[in-house]
């Protein structure tokens, strides 16, 4: 994975930084000024469905979903009632030629930006991740040595929270 073209953050903002941009850019071996924030956007899934597509791929709408992140954000949510959680949409299933080059374009807390008085979902930051759910790519260059990503130790995964999956057009 050495001979990926990694595009690291320019704007670090918890509400409207380019972490997003910048792992759809190194996804896609793009150059950073090619893509645009799509954050910042009212419609930026549709930005950034149409950029995918210029580029051979698109969103399926499919994401999978670490399967303990309910215990997580929604701890009292199974309480009084068994709740059945559909399998399709579980880690278990992400298969590696869904990926892009191998890779997969992933969710985990923010490590900057996560607090243990707000809701875990609050502050969400955009990784590369492989098909073992070793995380590739940080865009954010002060996480290049990074330990853990929050909850990662309840959750498992390295802290992943969701997978979106990428396909070939």
């Amino acid at each position: 994975m050495d001979n990926i073209k990694r595009v690291y953050q320019r704007i670090i903002d918890p509400d409207h930084g380019d972490c997003y941009k910048c792992s759809i850019c190194t996804l896609l071996g793009v150059d950073y000024e090619e893509a645009p924030n799509f954050v910042e956007h009212e419609n930026w899934h549709q930005l950034a469905q149409e950029f995918l597509m210029q580029h051979g791929y698109k969103f399926t709408y499919e994401v999978l979903y670490n399967p303990l992140l309910s215990y997580l954000e929604e701890p009292t949510h199974e309480c009084f009632k068994a709740y059945e959680r559909d399998p399709k949409y579980g880690f278990h299933n992400l298969q590696p030629e869904w990926g892009i080059n191998g890779l997969f374009l992933a969710t985990v807390c923010s490590p900057k930006y996560t607090n243990a008085q707000e809701h875990p979902a609050e502050h969400t930051h955009s990784v590369l991740c492989d098909a073992n759910f070793r995380i590739i790519h940080d865009p954010q260059p002060e996480y290049q040595g990074i330990l853990q990503y929050p909850y990662a130790k309840l959750i498992g995964y390295n802290g992943i929270r969701t997978i979106e999956i990428i396909r070939k057009l």
